[in-house]
């Protein structure tokens, strides 16, 4: 049973994987194409962090997969905001909102 649940746990974090890298590669637009970073960060990781503690229990390997499990799951909204924010910037020349720009000098 341990061994089944292993397999259908990394099946699913690398069919997650797969499909988020093809949907980077199917989206045109970079805005688009962030979108697909989420699962990619999330479910795979997690789906396979799962699997290795349910391997390895809180050995040095499962403790490592969870640490790599949370960071992922930390730096993903900051590092696709920030990329959102910078194409922004590139795009329109600068980030402000209507009322930001009106209350210049």
């Amino acid at each position: 049973m341990r061994t089944i649940a292993v397999a259908v746990l990394l099946m699913l974090g690398v069919g997650v994987e797969l499909l988020a890298c093809l949907g980077v590669m199917v989206m045109t637009s970079a805005y688009d194409r962030l979108h697909f970073t989420a699962p990619a960060t999330t479910i795979g990781p997690l789906a396979i962090a799962a699997a290795v503690i349910i391997e390895e229990s809180l050995s040095t390997a499962g403790v490592k997969a969870i640490l790599i499990a949370g960071l992922l799951l930390v730096v993903n909204p900051v590092l696709t905001h920030a990329t959102a924010r910078a194409g922004g910037i590139r795009t329109h020349g600068d980030f402000m909102t209507l009322e930001d720009k009106e209350a210049r000098p």
